[in-house]
């Protein structure tokens, strides 16, 4: 039978990489509307925490939904998905670790290795590094609104015949339905991810984000998480990648500190309008930077094998 899947959503347990709320969904909202929307099945994949398992669990089987234990795992090389893991398999990961380290320990849990977004600008993906690891490319996923990410996402999967899936990256309600997995598949998590990786799915509803989608998941995760933002501004932001350099920067900081205290006044503001503008523009002209770098791996060395 065809399963509708979702594949890839965070929930308000993830941990944000710099700031406390990454996610605007809570896993029994998350229940509610994929059941009305459909699905069959769907994987909560967190960072670095399975927390919301016992949460999940239970709410899951009352609703008829297959839930597919996930986590997403900030390794030395980027991002990195299990899928079908056991609970706790987080007590088992260090930041020190290399995703194919990680990607072993994936497996020693029986679960199975898939690659987020790995040319996504923020270079939170693997990127180069994903010639090193095996497992289900994620080909297409809703953040990755610069275009390039997914078509060398694509064109990595095809030309090394890996298997596929889409997945929403789902922050926040109204992204649950993008980027749909549809498998052929019997109607449990085993079965369910043997058959994506057997390649026996096609991929639906692959939407990317809207600006005004970015600045209402912005403006949540922001009011959510106003003291943390506020004490990284003050005491300076860990430079985790090149563009925070000059997000730590004191005049940039400065700034940063007057916008946020200016924007919590009110989120119907004009002034978000032009932060998300400004915010946008900036992350246009990385992504050209991203893009170059990545130009290289796929037309030099990816060529050569």
């Amino acid at each position: 039978m065809e399963i509708k899947v979702q594949l890839h959503i965070h929930t308000t347990e993830s941990k944000g990489t710099r700031i406390r709320y990454d996610s605007i969904i809570t896993p029994k909202q998350a229940i509610d509307i994929l059941k009305k929307k459909g699905f069959h099945a769907f994987a909560i994949t967190d960072h670095n925490t399975t927390a919301a398992f016992n949460k999940i669990k239970g709410y899951a089987k009352k609703n008829n939904l297959i839930f597919i234990k996930g986590i997403e795992i900030s390794t030395l090389d980027g991002h990195l998905i299990g899928l079908g893991i056991n609970e706790d398999i987080e007590k088992n990961f260090k930041r020190t670790m290399s995703a194919l380290e990680i990607s072993d320990i994936i497996r020693e849990n029986n679960g199975y290795v898939y690659i987020p977004h790995p040319f996504d600008i923020k270079r939170e993906g693997l990127g180069r590094k994903i010639k090193e690891v095996d497992g289900i490319i994620e080909v297409f996923n809703s953040m990755n609104i610069y275009g390039f990410e997914d078509k060398y996402a694509r064109y990595f999967a095809k030309k090394f015949r890996k298997p596929i899936a889409a997945g929403a990256d789902a922050h926040m309600p109204s992204m649950l339905d993008l980027g749909t997995t549809v498998v052929e598949s019997e109607l449990d998590e085993y079965s369910i991810l043997k058959s994506v990786m057997k390649g026996k799915v096609k991929l639906e509803n692959c939407k990317y984000m809207t600006l005004r989608d970015f600045k209402e998941l912005s403006l949540n995760r922001i009011y959510a998480s106003y003291s943390d933002i506020m004490e990284k501004i003050v005491n300076g932001w860990e430079i985790d990648a090149k563009y925070m350099i000059i997000a730590n920067n004191r005049l940039m900081r400065r700034i940063e500190k007057i916008v946020l205290n200016k924007g919590m006044k009110t989120k119907k503001s004009k002034f978000w309008d032009l932060v998300t503008f400004t915010s946008n523009f900036m992350a246009n002209l990385y992504s050209k930077y991203s893009k170059r770098d990545f130009d290289k791996f796929i037309l030099n060395e990816l060529q050569s094998f």
